[in-house]
């Protein structure tokens, strides 16, 4: 008798079954155009995440140098 593997996941993933976009299924159709508002929508958001990731790592540059 095999030793049975665990499962990989014990939950099933936390993901919108509709589209924050159009508001349809995402399991109906091509969701491109929806892709590309999602990404001009977000790209504000994310340049202000970067610019922020890298202020912390500049001010955090010299604290564990020797």
């Amino acid at each position: 008798m095999k030793p049975s593997r665990p499962r990989l996941a014990s939950y099933s993933l936390d993901l919108p079954t509709h589209c924050d976009i159009c508001n349809k299924a995402r399991s109906h159709g091509n969701h491109q155009r929806c892709s590309k508002t999602r990404q001009e929508r977000q790209s504000a958001y994310w340049e202000a995440y970067m610019a922020n990731v890298e202020a912390k790592k500049a001010q955090g540059a010299g604290r564990n140098a020797r």
